[in-house]
C-alpha cells in the first residue's frame, strides 16, 4: 500500500454516490422497482403498447442480470438505455433506440428524487478549492452520464469539480485501470499528487492504490469490506475527516 504524505496532494478524486450523496435512502432493489414502476408508467401513458407490467419487469431483470455478469468479468460498463433498446427491439417496438433515450428520464426519475447530499459535503469541497487543490469526480453508473450531470448541478457540485468521468460513457468501470489512467488525464497531475476517496472497497480504495494514487476509504456499514479489515486500511467515517490528509 501507498503512504499518504499530507503534504504531497494536489488533487482529490472523489467517488459520486455514497461519498459527495447518499444515493440510497431507499434501498436499491426496491428503487429498481420504482424505476421500472415510472418508466413503465410514462411508455404506456405516452400510447405504447406493451406486456404487461410484471412480463415488462421479468424481461428488464433479465437483461440486467445477463449484463450485471458480463461488466463483473470484463469491467465493460452496461447502460440501462442499451437495455432498455434491446427490449424494445424484442418487442418489435418501433425506433427502440429513440425511444430508449425518451424514456431514460422516466426510468431515472424515482431514483435521482431520493438522492439527498451530506451536510459536510459542499464544506469539504469549499475548502479543497479554498487551499487550491485540483478536485475531480470518478463514478461507476449504468445511467447515461447527463441524469448524472443533472445531480451535480441541482446539488451545486459542479462548481467544484475540474473533471466528472463517468463509467457509462466511458465504457469501462472501475477497478479497470483504464479509468484512473483517465482521470490522471483529465486532472492534469502526476497520479502520486493525487488522493482518491469512496466508500467502496475494491473499486476506490483497491484500484486506485494498486494504479499508484493514494487512497481513502469513506467507511459505509454494510458494505462488502473485508473482515477483518486490514489495519493499514485509512478509513474517514464523515468527509469532514479528509482535511487531516491534506
Amino acid at each position: 500500500m501507498t503512504n499518504t504524505n499530507q503534504k504531497n496532494i494536489d488533487g482529490i478524486l472523489f467517488d459520486f454516490g455514497s461519498t459527495l450523496i447518499e444515493t440510497e435512502n431507499i434501498p436499491w432493489e426496491k428503487l429498481l422497482s420504482l424505476s421500472i414502476d415510472s418508466g413503465y408508467e410514462f411508455l404506456t401513458k405516452n400510447g405504447y403498447v406493451l406486456p404487461s407490467r410484471n412480463e415488462f419487469s421479468e424481461h428488464f431483470y433479465q437483461r440486467r442480470l445477463i449484463n450485471r455478469e458480463q461488466a463483473n468479468r470484463s469491467l465493460e460498463e452496461w447502460v440501462v438505455t442499451d437495455v432498455l433498446e434491446d427490449i424494445f427491439n424484442s418487442l418489435n417496438m418501433e425506433s427502440p433506440s429513440r425511444l430508449a433515450e425518451e424514456s431514460i428520464s422516466a426510468f431515472y426519475k424515482p431514483i435521482s428524487d431520493q438522492y439527498t447530499i451530506y451536510d459536510d459535503t459542499i464544506d469539504i469541497l469549499n475548502e479543497i478549492r479554498r487551499r487550491g487543490l485540483k478536485c475531480g469526480l470518478v463514478s461507476n453508473t449504468i445511467f447515461p452520464e447527463e441524469c448524472h450531470r443533472r445531480d451535480l448541478s441541482r446539488f451545486r457540485i459542479d462548481r467544484y469539480l475540474d473533471f466528472a468521468l463517468f463509467s457509462s460513457t466511458f465504457g469501462y468501470r472501475k477497478p479497470h485501470p483504464s479509468i484512473y489512467g483517465q482521470a490522471v488525464e483529465l486532472i492534469g497531475l502526476p497520479k502520486e499528487r493525487l488522493l482518491f476517496v469512496g466508500d467502496m472497497y475494491i473499486e476506490d480504495y483497491i484500484g486506485p492504490d494498486k494504479f499508484g494514487i493514494k487512497s481513502i476509504l469513506k467507511y459505509r456499514p454494510g458494505r462488502p469490506y473485508p473482515e477483518p479489515m486490514p489495519p493499514e486500511t485509512r478509513i474517514i467515517n464523515r468527509l469532514g475527516e479528509l482535511l487531516s490528509y491534506l
